[in-house]
């Protein structure tokens, strides 16, 4: 019953599926940052145009670890002494021609709620991105989708607020 209310709602006679989404990617900054983030949240199909795409809206709730593998995670020169935690919203297209083409406009809002410079206290950091991605399919079965990121962030540190061009790479679930 749950798979057929969150796989085929309708509304007003009109089918509108609620999808998992899950991503990884790693995000790297034209002023230091450098930071893995992994996403979880739902995507909601809107509808298809049959000359076009199919177009999503997805909410997403971020999370960025203090740490991954070998490196520090970094936001513009501070590094983070904890977690970080945001959401992300924003509009999904998927090509069926060329098959596995897709393209995302999205905006994030991430809290990084302790970082510091060298010995210095941490203190409490934000970020708010304006995020343009691109995805292609590659190999077969399909089951993950590569993702390519140019973002623009306003990076709202303790003592300065800086502009950021950031790239990031990785993968998401496929739709």
């Amino acid at each position: 019953m749950l798979y057929t209310v969150l796989g085929n709602s309708t509304i007003f006679g009109a089918t509108f599926p609620v999808l998992p989404e899950f991503q990884v990617y790693h995000t790297v900054g034209s002023r230091g940052s450098t930071y893995t983030t992994g996403a979880l949240g739902v995507s909601l199909h809107l509808f298809d145009d049959p000359a076009g795409p199919g177009r999503y809206l997805h909410v997403l709730a971020l999370s960025i670890p203090e740490k991954t593998i070998a490196w520090k995670s970094k936001v513009g020169s501070l590094y983070l002494s904890e977690k970080a935690s945001g959401f992300e919203i924003g509009v999904h297209d998927q090509w069926q021609m060329p098959a596995g083409k897709g393209a995302t406009l999205s905006l994030r809002k991430i809290q990084w709620p302790k970082v510091h410079e060298g010995d210095n206290e941490a203190e409490e950091a934000s970020s708010d991105i304006l995020h343009m991605g691109w995805n292609w399919i590659t190999g077969t079965p399909i089951i993950t989708v590569w993702l390519l990121g140019l973002d623009i962030a306003n990076l709202n540190l303790p003592h300065d607020r800086k502009l950021e061009i950031q790239l990031a790479l990785g993968l998401r679930t496929a739709f």
